[in-house]
């Protein structure tokens, strides 16, 4: 059922970009920030409820809604969290209302909130039956182009995978950089931005294995290995882990036997 009404809890990047999403979807939408004796008369309005606060604090803001006596069983509540499941807001079990989360597969780097960004981000679902159907239902009204069902279970799991795509893809561009400037160049990381760009709208289009270039995917050992004497540190710590992933994938993708184990040899991997 598309909600009519909605409560945004919460008025940081996440919940902005949702309270202007759905406000321009044409749902009723009540901004709620830390003045908490505003939240009970818009929370009893709400059908949906959305706590878009930092994870640390979702289990104090359901306990703070508990408390309000605000929350009915007809509602559903639904946390932003990539890190929790429903258990953080156990405090609202009492209730009756459908608990779960709702997390936008997306990186929110303005504070004023970008609703067309979520046009763009799946969506990782997770809760009861009734949480999960209202969860389909927002993804509907924000046109997001798919939405995944993950156990409770495979809640954080989940996040550490989304962790890695995007907060750990900010640092291999650095750490580039960083290479480049003892390499003599004058860069930043803005330098690695166009082929990174590239890689990844490759992403969107192939198996990673396919989408794979450079020199283990050739089975170039001689390159490899100039480019493990040259570094040391957590940067070879970190190139020799991501190599041995590329030789796997170079392996799906027909890389000789003979030159995949050659690698592995060299990078320390398994037989």
């Amino acid at each position: 059922m598309i909600p009519t009404a909605v409560a945004v809890v919460g008025r940081g990047r996440v919940g902005h970009s949702l309270a202007r999403a759905l406000a321009a979807s044409g749902i009723t939408v009540t901004s709620l920030g830390r003045q908490r004796d505003t939240w009970p008369a818009a929370i009893r309005t709400a059908d949906l409820v959305l706590v878009a606060v930092p994870d640390d604090a979702i289990a104090e803001v359901a306990a703070a809604l508990a408390a309000s006596e605000a929350v009915s069983p007809r509602q559903v509540v639904l946390h932003c969290a990539g890190s929790r499941d429903r258990g953080a807001l156990v405090a609202l079990e009492p209730t009756g209302a459908a608990l779960g989360s709702f997390h936008p597969l997306q990186t929110f780097r303005d504070p004023a909130g970008d609703p067309a960004l979520l046009r763009r981000a799946p969506v990782v679902v997770e809760g009861d039956a009734r949480a999960i159907a209202a969860a389909h239902a927002l993804a509907d009204v924000l046109q997001v182009p798919s939405v995944h069902v993950v156990p409770s279970a495979g809640k954080i799991a989940y996040h550490a995978a989304a962790v890695t795509a995007s907060n750990h893809l900010v640092v291999l561009a650095e750490m580039a950089a960083r290479l480049a400037r003892e390499a003599g160049l004058d860069v930043t990381a803005a330098l690695f931005a166009p082929i990174m760009a590239e890689t990844v709208r490759g992403l969107a289009e192939a198996d990673p294995a396919a989408v794979l270039t450079g020199p283990v995917r050739r089975g170039d050992v001689g390159t490899v290995a100039a480019h493990l004497a040259v570094l040391d540190g957590g940067a070879r710590e970190a190139y020799v882990a991501l190599a041995r992933g590329a030789v796997e994938l170079a392996v799906r993708e027909g890389l000789a036997p003979e030159a995949a184990q050659q690698l592995r040899d060299l990078l320390g991997g398994p037989a």
